[in-house]
């Protein structure tokens, strides 16, 4: 096996280059795991395939290990396992998280708010499929679904396989359980303020309601109504507008925090979630202060 991947450096606290002997041992041991899955993967038909499929292959076991195939680093420990052991102890752990995961899935499924938009609804059925097609055997870095629907903070794209599936269905979770604190009619109109077509666009649902809640707890009134009017609009820019970027940086994360308070949202994670909505709104904040008018930031209800 060639080091097209570059597997041959060990990461440890010492962060030293491994010796030639732990080296060779490595690759033989990594060339002999793929070339038992190969096996496996072709039922025993044979150990030769196209170099893109062994490319999966291989790609399949440093997501498996643990390795980042990318990366000219392997964990130290690795080279100090039964790497065949080490490999059905790791997939083990692969397959109880796509359980994990399609219980997630039904429970995203209940929590989802009763508003009608296309990618949400066929992104939710898509992942349903995931849990069809996923070969976590022999590719466990895949993604088989198409995920259409944009959240508020998208999934970072060098997480692969079922991990990125069980963090994006969090995310969702967070998200739906928020647009569950209000009523729907009320989510219905921020929606149809910010965007006429969000049933059938790619927009994120929970983006213009978490604005419009941070927007009224700077105003000082109740997020839970979600409405925004020109006295809630001037009370917010009267607020900022005679501050620097930091100013208002922190008194829209104090808002954050305040419309959490408010709502009962106790839960850590879902609150960092809406305190990040903080960063991507200033600099339309500022844009908006600029021309006098924060109309296409927090917007008014239809």
């Amino acid at each position: 096996m060639n080091d097209e991947y570059g597997l041959a450096r060990a990461a440890g606290p010492s962060d030293e280059l491994a010796s030639p002997a732990d080296e060779v041992a490595f690759q033989d041991a990594l060339l002999r795991l793929l070339e038992r899955r190969t096996k496996i993967y072709t039922m025993g038909d044979s150990t030769s395939l196209p170099t893109h499929v062994a490319a999966e292959l291989l790609r399949s076991i440093c997501f498996v290990l643990g390795i980042d195939p990318e990366e000219p680093v392997v964990p130290e420990y690795l080279l100090k396992v039964d790497l065949e052991r080490e490999f059905q102890r790791r997939l083990a752990d692969v397959e109880r998280k796509v359980e994990a995961a399609e219980r997630a899935w039904v429970d995203v499924c209940a929590a989802t708010p009763p508003i009608p938009n296309i990618a949400l609804r066929d992104t939710i059925a898509s992942i349903h499929d995931f849990f069809k097609h996923y070969d976590y055997r022999s590719m466990a870095h895949d993604i088989p679904c198409s995920i259409d629907y944009p959240l508020c903070h998208p999934v970072e794209t060098s997480i692969l396989g079922v991990d990125y599936i069980a963090e994006y269905l969090r995310r969702l979770m967070i998200e739906a359980r928020f647009l569950r604190l209000f009523e729907i009619a009320a989510c219905k109109r921020v929606l149809g303020s910010a965007g006429p077509n969000y049933i059938e666009l790619l927009v994120n649902l929970y983006e213009p309601v978490a604005i419009n809640a941070i927007g009224l707890a700077l105003a000082g009134e109740e997020p839970a109504r979600l409405v925004i009017g020109d006295a809630e609009r001037e009370a917010i820019a009267a607020r900022l507008g005679p501050l620097g970027d930091a100013g208002r940086e922190r008194v829209l994360h104090e808002a954050a925090i305040t419309a959490c308070d408010e709502l009962g949202v106790c839960d850590e994670d879902e609150r960092e979630y809406l305190g990040a909505v903080v960063p991507e709104l200033l600099p339309r904040i500022e844009v908006g202060l600029a021309h006098g008018t924060l109309g296409g930031v927090f917007v008014g209800c239809t």
